[in-house]
């Protein structure tokens, strides 16, 4: 086990890239970096920007420590006043192998035990796209990779007590099982997205698909024509979630990661949602991008 670091480092005015120089190495040697730095909320009570200085020095909001601590690939313990201004305390995340078996997605897995709800910028942009799709009380909703149905939840937030029709579909029966025990209202079925028997399932006005379209096997301009031609409703509204960010010692770590690479890499991310917003608009759908660890882009089809 590698030995606790010494009594903790003072930082005033020093550059931030030295900063980080010197966690590397501590993280490195002894997976635990312990430092003191000006307290943020004083620079806060002077309107302080970023980098100007402070009666302590150099004012940086409690921000830049979180992110730093992400870029490390650490977990920042709740900091602690002290005289010199904020004890800040970065361990390295334990992080276990990624899961690549077949039962990722099923009942008893890590997935199942993170609920992405727990992200603001989630909860609040999928429930403003929701809003956008302006349902009628009746509405036939579909939901492609559904999963356990946790995001399902959002919905009925923005309807509340609407008798919405909702039809989820999934390839793991076991995670349908948990969607029918959180929503036993509603209609689950194991179905593959890639097949022709989405065209079975009939029409809707809302089609969501979160985390699907960038899945092994699903061409994205393919089922986006065959939503758009096939199961979405004159005036109907498509809602698709692209992941930009992973689970890292069960903390959300920014960036959407491609397979074998360490950092993050936005390139496929980009690809495909300017992708879609370009299939979209052409036609003649409204499209919204929004999102932080999970890119939204909402579609909404005015009806003629």
């Amino acid at each position: 086990m590698p030995a606790r670091p010494d009594a903790p480092t003072t930082f005033t005015h020093e550059a931030l890239h030295d900063i980080l120089t010197w966690l590397r190495a501590e993280l490195l040697r002894h997976g635990e970096a312990i430092l003191h730095v000006p307290d943020p909320d004083d620079g806060h009570a002077l309107g302080l920007y970023p980098g100007e200085p402070g009666p302590r020095g150099t004012h940086r909001p409690l921000l830049t420590w979180t992110d730093t601590a992400d870029l490390l690939d650490a977990h920042l313990h709740t900091p602690v006043p002290v005289p010199e201004g904020l004890r800040l305390h970065f361990r390295s995340r334990v992080t276990p192998p990624r899961d690549r078996s077949a039962s990722r997605y099923g009942a008893g897995s890590d997935f199942q035990r993170a609920d992405k709800l727990q992200d603001p910028h989630l909860l609040h942009d999928l429930h403003e796209a929701w809003t956008r799709a302006n349902l009628p009380p009746d509405a036939r909703v579909l939901s492609l990779g559904v999963n356990s149905a946790r995001e399902l939840d959002v919905l009925h937030l923005a309807y509340p007590g609407q008798a919405l029709h909702v039809t989820g579909v999934d390839l793991d029966e076991s995670a349908l099982r948990l969607a029918r025990d959180r929503h036993p209202q509603h209609t689950f079925r194991t179905l593959d997205v890639t097949g022709r028997d989405l065209a079975t399932l009939g029409t809707f006005d809302a089609v969501t698909a979160l985390s699907v379209l960038q899945s092994p096997g699903i061409v994205q301009e393919d089922l986006l024509r065959t939503l758009r031609t096939t199961v979405l409703r004159p005036g109907g509204t498509l809602i698709l979630g692209y992941p930009n960010a992973r689970y890292r010692g069960g903390e959300l770590s920014y960036g959407a990661r491609m397979l074998n690479f360490t950092r993050p890499d936005l390139s496929l991310l980009m690809r495909d949602v300017t992708a879609a917003r370009r299939h979209l608009q052409k036609h003649g759908f409204t499209v919204y991008v929004t999102g932080k660890y999970e890119v939204l882009v909402t579609a909404v089809r005015h009806a003629t």
